[in-house]
């Protein structure tokens, strides 16, 4: 099985949880991790190379082309790293490869997914936490089922045949202005109509631990959430609190820190999501509001 994963140095430690998570649960198969990276610190290089070697699998490094970030547009919430998808099919050889986003964990064996067929399609995804926000949808008049772009099954051959990265950035450098999640609203928009949708446990994200009533998602799909949500292959943990903040109440949160923890050379210390300043400010506008209630009595 083959694997990619895109970072920088800044997400290493999430990376090599979600390493350590692959090899682990699929110990009976070979599995090749691609490493897609504008460059990473020698140390940090030295760090999956030893991972590698206590499971006696692959980990390769593959350095995407800075120029595929000229005119792409940079969004605060996300780095230049999302954008590295857009050429996994000239990066790596073969048919297939399966791409995860380094906010994921990996809980059982992928052999069933790996072996799904995707002939004439552009690959195998799930549908996103938000898949009926219609909002989502008009800004760049998306007519079809909605995907998450952090679990892509993805079929090289096809995706080298019609040229899809370079038209997912194109699109994205065209329609900055539209594209709310700029990957991901460009591989929908390019791959309308040419993924096939996969069940919700290959892809399980945040939003479907919550109720029901909070959820963005027509109701006929609820049961197979739920069904999903009680045993799901692939954790995505997509919103911004991720499990290494201290203010993270997934509950999975146990299970990332589970395999961030196996190896002291990954690195893992819980950090705090909202910075010391933040507290100060938030505390401070709490107390102007009580005094300012004491006034109106």
């Amino acid at each position: 099985m083959n694997f990619a994963l895109s970072l920088n140095d800044k997400y290493v430690m999430p990376c090599l949880a979600l390493a350590t998570s692959i090899f682990e649960n699929n110990k009976t198969s070979d599995c090749h991790i691609y490493l897609l990276t504008d460059g990473l610190k020698e140390e940090n290089v030295s760090k999956f190379d030893r991972l590698a070697s206590i499971y006696n699998q692959q980990i390769t490094i593959k350095k995407v082309p800075k120029e595929l970030y000229d005119n792409l547009p940079f969004i605060k919430r996300y780095t230049f790293a999302a954008y590295n998808r857009f050429m996994i099919a000239d990066l790596i050889d073969g048919d297939k490869v399966l791409y995860l986003d380094g906010d994921i964990i990996v809980r059982h064996d992928l052999s069933n997914l790996w072996n799904t067929p995707l002939d004439g399609y552009a690959g195998g995804v799930v549908e996103d936490q938000r898949g009926d926000n219609i909002f989502v949808h008009n800004l760049n008049k998306i007519a079809t089922p909605y995907f998450n772009s952090g679990v892509l099954l993805i079929n090289l051959n096809y995706w080298r045949q019609n040229n899809i990265g370079q038209k997912m950035a194109n699109y994205l450098k065209k329609n900055a202005d539209t594209c709310l999640y700029p990957d991901q609203d460009a591989a929908n928009k390019i791959l309308s109509d040419k993924v096939l949708f996969l069940d919700y446990k290959y892809n399980f994200q945040e939003d479907w631990f919550q109720p029901t009533n909070e959820w963005q998602i027509h109701f006929s799909k609820w049961d197979r959430i739920l069904a999903a949500r009680k045993d799901p292959a692939i954790v995505h943990y997509c919103r911004g609190l991720k499990p290494w903040f201290k203010e993270c109440k997934h509950p999975l949160k146990s299970e990332f820190i589970h395999y961030a923890t196996m190896y002291d050379f990954i690195g893992y210390k819980e950090g705090t999501y909202f910075p010391l300043s933040y507290k100060i400010v938030s505390y401070l506008l709490y107390r102007l509001r009580q005094i300012e209630a004491s006034f109106g009595k």
